[in-house]
């Protein structure tokens, strides 16, 4: 399904922790490689407007200078993607860095910020923050406690203010979970402003890696399952997104991804 006129298509992938160590759980890091690999083949023959990283390019390794060289390889074959490729921050792409590091390697933008496609306003946001407010940054945080600032809540606020295009929110984070390991610490903070603007459709969510649905006050939650988890191609996950212009939306998964 290509975009076209009355559909828009984003490309969605989340959670590949890759990373040159031994399988752990059900984690399989080096196979992340080949199913970024996969995903990225697919973007570029359908051609989405854009595509989105939810968060957690990279797994741990020995020392900073590996772990950096872990996000340089996989981000060199999202980086193949020929388009416009956003990212969401999530806790591992900054156990062992800052995110000013990661978005240099990754060439982002900001840590959170909005654009328009077509009809539409999209939201990146960044919860990677501890409950005082300072950055995640080099692993001085606990990854079960995560936050979303009072000066980004005010840009978030002020954000949705001035658009009049129903909007999509990609955080790395839950705000849907609040009472579990995956959730944002202050999501229900977080959900009655994106409620109170009446603009938001639709949250994209990673970081709980077996996937989620839900909906709260007509708002949309959609976890997407991770790369990371599984042996070989036939355990990837990734997805497509048709928007159409009347904001309906269809998730079209690929490997263990399901369609929605």
């Amino acid at each position: 399904m290509l975009a076209n006129e009355n559909c828009l298509t984003i490309g969605v992938i989340t959670d590949g922790h890759y990373a040159d160590i031994e399988t752990l759980w059900s984690r399989y890091y080096r196979d992340s490689l080949p199913k970024v690999q996969e995903a990225t083949r697919l973007f570029n023959r359908v051609r989405p407007s854009f595509c989105i990283y939810l968060g957690d390019n990279i797994d741990n390794g020995e020392t900073p200078e590996i772990e950096l060289g872990y996000l340089k390889v996989i981000e060199s074959e999202y980086a193949k993607f020929v388009g416009i490729r956003h990212y969401v921050i999530g806790n591992h792409d900054v156990a062992s860095f800052s995110k000013e590091q990661f978005l240099k390697i990754c060439g982002s933008r900001e840590k959170y910020y909005s654009f328009d496609c077509g009809l539409f306003h999209f939201i990146i946001l960044d919860a990677c923050y501890n409950g005082d407010g300072s950055d995640y940054d080099s692993g001085n945080f606990d990854w079960r406690k995560t936050y979303i600032p009072k000066a980004e809540q005010e840009w978030l606020k002020l954000d949705l203010k001035k658009t009049q295009k129903k909007t999509i929110i990609s955080v790395h984070q839950r705000l849907d979970d609040d009472n579990g390991v995956h959730g944002i610490g202050n999501s229900q903070i977080i959900r009655q402003l994106l409620e109170d603007s009446g603009k938001v459709i639709t949250v994209f969510q990673g970081h709980d890696h077996g996937g989620a649905q839900s909906q709260v006050n007509c708002i949309d939650y959609f976890t997407f399952q991770a790369v990371v988890e599984g042996q070989g191609l036939e355990n990837n996950a990734y997805s497509l997104i048709h928007i159409r212009d009347n904001g309906a939306i269809k998730v079209e998964g690929f490997g263990k991804q399901n369609s929605v």
